[in-house]
């Protein structure tokens, strides 16, 4: 499992996600309140105001020791959350290009939660979703993270 970060100055997103880049669990959190939030997830659990997909349930026990990485979005905040981060787990991180995120958030909104019958009749470009969606941008980093991680070790860069 792969936890992914969308480091912001107001809000971070963040996702787990599987081996196959699948959304475990997702949510958005104050980045005034990174404290809080790491506190929970070292004691193995996620403060339900802060998901936004999927179900509490569908997490393993050990959430913390569950994960292979971290992966950080290079954009906002990136530096200072990186640190924090690296310093708060301890746990490998990977850094991942963030660039157009936000549009590739909007896909994976649209992959979920299927568009009703007059949204369809619009292109998805013009479509907007009903929420922020700083959490999907840490999935789609999330999953550039791992294809990264992958070619790392495969020595391919």
């Amino acid at each position: 499992m792969i936890l992914a970060f969308d480091p912001g100055r107001d809000k971070t997103g963040f996702a787990f996600v599987d081996e196959e880049g699948n959304l475990i669990l997702s949510g958005i959190f104050e980045t005034r309140e990174r404290e809080k939030f790491f506190e929970a997830l070292l004691h193995d659990c996620i403060l339900k105001s802060y998901i936004t997909e999927q179900e509490i349930e569908s997490l393993p026990e050990n959430l913390i020791s569950d994960v292979k990485f971290i992966a950080i979005g290079n954009g906002t905040h990136s530096r200072e959350f990186h640190d924090y981060v690296k310093n708060r787990t301890g746990i490998e991180i990977v850094t991942a290009d963030e660039k157009n995120t936000t549009i590739e958030a909007r896909g994976l909104y649209w992959k979920i939660h299927e568009p009703n019958f007059f949204m369809r009749l619009m292109p998805e470009s013009m479509r907007v979703p009903s929420r922020v969606l700083d959490d999907l941008a840490a999935w789609a980093i999330g999953m550039r993270a791992m294809k990264k991680y992958r070619d790392i070790k495969e020595n391919k860069l």
